[in-house]
């Protein structure tokens, strides 16, 4: 009984390094550093052209959307809208410099009620409310 379960365990032992070739372990070694090397290389966010593109399209959904009361060059002021007068902000201002792009893009998607700025959500995309993001950083330059 004891040679039989040393064979069989002799059996299981070979089987076990059979699978263990030195090419099969070069091989995931290889695959691991490749993985590992692959992992590191981080992926610019956008090129020069696409970056430019985006900052085009800001400029034209802020020329729909946002021109009238904020003006071409951004500076806002008095305007009267639906018989309202209204005083949209300086987008150039050091205070909308300042301010995070999260916190832009929260005045363009749910607007400011109480000051007269509507709400875009439902009628733009994330996509291009950054982009309009993306255009107004381009006007406080």
């Amino acid at each position: 009984m004891l040679k039989m379960k040393g064979l069989i365990a002799s059996a299981g032992a070979v089987v076990f390094l059979s699978g263990c070739s030195p090419v099969s372990q070069n091989t995931r070694i290889a695959n691991s550093t490749a993985n590992a090397n692959t992992a590191s290389i981080s992926k610019p966010s956008a090129t020069p052209a696409t970056e430019i593109a985006t900052v085009k399209a800001g400029k034209d959904l802020y020329t729909i959307n946002c021109m009238t009361c904020h003006k071409d060059s951004g500076k806002g002021g008095k305007i009267t809208v639906d018989g309202k007068t209204i005083y949209p902000d300086d987008l150039t201002s050091a205070n909308m410099k300042a301010k995070m792009d999260e916190k832009l893009y929260a005045y363009i998607a749910d607007g400011i009620e109480d000051e007269g700025m509507p709400a875009f959500k439902d009628t733009m995309s994330k996509a291009e409310i950054d982009a309009v993001v993306k255009h107004l950083r381009d006007l406080q330059k």
